[in-house]
């Protein structure tokens, strides 16, 4: 645990993360919904469709993305970058799985 302050840190998406995207429908009487999907275009052709048949044509969308939490010094942020890689170098391939999960409690 360590004592910095918030402010050292920034929020910035995951470069390889994932994102999923889904539709409500909000006509009051209305259930239809697009399950989260990686495809947008999917979403926006059932939304289209959704309209065509109903007339229905507002939607509440969720995207969601993968976040990363990183320090706001760039110069900082590639000096634990290159300390984290020399912590886990000892354990080949594995390292990835041990970064991911060091301590096999989250």
């Amino acid at each position: 645990m360590t004592n910095e302050s918030p402010a050292c840190y920034r929020v910035m998406a995951q470069p390889d993360g994932l994102f999923h995207i889904s539709a409500t429908c909000t006509h009051e009487t209305c259930h239809f919904a697009v399950f989260p999907t990686e495809k947008r275009d999917e979403v926006d052709r059932h939304m289209r469709q959704h309209t065509a048949r109903t007339g229905h044509a507002v939607f509440a969308r969720t995207i969601q993305d993968t976040a990363a939490v990183v320090p706001a010094d760039r110069a900082e942020q590639e000096r634990r970058a290159e300390a984290n890689t020399l912590e886990y170098r000892h354990l080949g391939d594995a390292a990835e799985d041990a970064r991911a999960d060091p301590g096999g409690t989250e």
